[in-house]
Formats: C-alpha cells, sequence, structure tokens
C-alpha cells in the first residue's frame, strides 16, 4: 500500500501531491473494480483490474493477484507465481502476504528460517495472526480517530462503520459474520489490523447480560455471491468460523 506523501508548500510539491493522489484514486478504483469482478466470478477481469493497480504498487492487488494463482482460478494458474505475488505485496509493506507466504512456504517444506523471518516481520508490522504464531501477547491498543492521520487505501478516515451504515444496507441482502469479542477495543484492533475500516462494520449485542462487540463484513446482493466472498476471505479471517447471514437479521439486533 502507499503511504500518504509528505505535505510541502512549495507549489511544485503541491501540483505533484495532487498528481500523486489522482494516481492513488485511479488504482483504489482498479482494485475494487477487480474486488467486484472476482466476487461475479469473473476472475480474468478482476486479473486484469489488480494488474493496474499492482502497477501501481498496491500491495493488496498483488497478494490478490496470488490468490488467483494459489486458487487455480486462471487458466496459467501456477504457485510459483502466487508465491513471487505474495512476496512482492510483502516487500511492499503488506503485512498478511508475508504472513501467508510463510505459510505456504512451511507446508511446501521451504525454509523454516526464511518462513519465519516473514511471519516475524509480520508481527513487527502489528499483524495480529503473526504475533499469535509467535506466542506475542496482542494487548487492547488505542485507536487513533484524527483526520490528521496518515491511512492506507481500505482506512476510513477518522472513524469506523457502525450501527448507521449498518441499517441503511438493504435487509434482505447478506453479509458475513467473522467473529464476536468481549471488549470494543478488540473488535477495532482487528479491524485496523486487517485494514477493514471500508469493508466491515461492528454492532453490539447483549446476550445474558453480557456485552458481544460483532464483526461483520461486505454486503452482498445475494447468498451465493456471500459464499463466494467468505470462501475466499484471508486466512486471518477464516480461522475463526465465518458465517453468512442476512441484514434484517443484524438490523432487527441494532433497531432495537
Amino acid at each position: 500500500m502507499i503511504g500518504a506523501r509528505s505535505r510541502i508548500v512549495k507549489l511544485a510539491s503541491v501540483i505533484a501531491c495532487f498528481s500523486c493522489g489522482w494516481f492513488q484514486s485511479a488504482w483504489a478504483s482498479e482494485y475494487h473494480q477487480g474486488l467486484s469482478a472476482y466476487i461475479d466470478g469473473n476472475y480474468e477481469v478482476a486479473r486484469q483490474h489488480w494488474l493496474l493497480a499492482a502497477n501501481s504498487k498496491d500491495a493488496t492487488s498483488m497478494f490478490n493477484l496470488g490468490l488467483l494463482h494459489e486458487q487455480s482460478k486462471l487458466p496459467s494458474s501456477n504457485i510459483d507465481k502466487a508465491l513471487n505475488w505474495y512476496r512482492l505485496a510483502a516487500d511492499n509493506g503488506y503485512a498478511p502476504a508475508g504472513y501467508h507466504l510463510a505459510q505456504r512456504m512451511l507446508e511446501r517444506g521451504g525454509s523454516a528460517d526464511q518462513a519465519i523471518a516473514l511471519i516475524q516481520r509480520a508481527a513487527d508490522d502489528g499483524y495480529a495472526p503473526a504475533r499469535r504464531y509467535l506466542g506475542v501477547s496482542i494487548r487492547p491498543r488505542a485507536v487513533a480517530h484524527s483526520r490528521g492521520s496518515a491511512n492506507t487505501i481500505g482506512s476510513l478516515t477518522g472513524g469506523y462503520q457502525t450501527d448507521n451504515w449498518i441499517n441503511q444496507q438493504p435487509s434482505q441482502h447478506w453479509t458475513i459474520q467473522l467473529l464476536a469479542f468481549n471488549h470494543k477495543q478488540q473488535v477495532l484492533a482487528f479491524i485496523d489490523d486487517n485494514r477493514l475500516q471500508t469493508k466491515a462494520s461492528y454492532f453490539s449485542e447483549v446476550r445474558d447480560g453480557e456485552v458481544f462487540y460483532k464483526l461483520v463484513y461486505g454486503s452482498f446482493s445475494s447468498k451465493d455471491k456471500a459464499g463466494i466472498a467468505r470462501r475466499n476471505l484471508a486466512p486471518a479471517m477464516q480461522q475463526h468460523g465465518p458465517w453468512l447471514r442476512t441484514w434484517e437479521s443484524v438490523q432487527i439486533v441494532t433497531q432495537r
């Protein structure tokens, strides 16, 4: 992911920053068009969009290109190509890619030292599954809400999507419930660690006098599309058994 450019007051630099913002917006569009195509099962179209974004150094698109190859979604699918894309995404700062690459290396009997080094780097970048793998304690951390903070694509500057966004979704559409937490700070940390600000939301529900903070991912027009998205979630979001539910079943809770 491309970080925010340094602000410089000289006119030439202002023009350069404006141009940078335009290109960032362009590859963000390519990423999201690729995601839509992927959900619809148009894998070659998804590949074309993600290649354009990857050429602009979008690490998430690099990672997704790796998934297309690993999941044999393309005629030219190749596991070595998948690993190369994961490595490139990791080198461009996408921590989940390094962790995923390490797991594939270990499965194939690759160098344990290299795999652990990748996991350590992902852990150092704050990626929760990598930290858990290494046995590093994960503490709830403060979450910045400042509009002045730097954000990568997939981040909302200044907040998280909660009940208002949930209640605006078509009740007949579907979402994926990823997991539930006992503390609000835990759900916020998970959203941050996995860059889910514009892709997920959370809501609270009281059961037997105990509050749970439940994380839901995406909004899909059919159960089939939600199922495709669930099967292709990143490893960090697969481990707790995500399940499908209608927005209506969520809105019944949030509108009480």
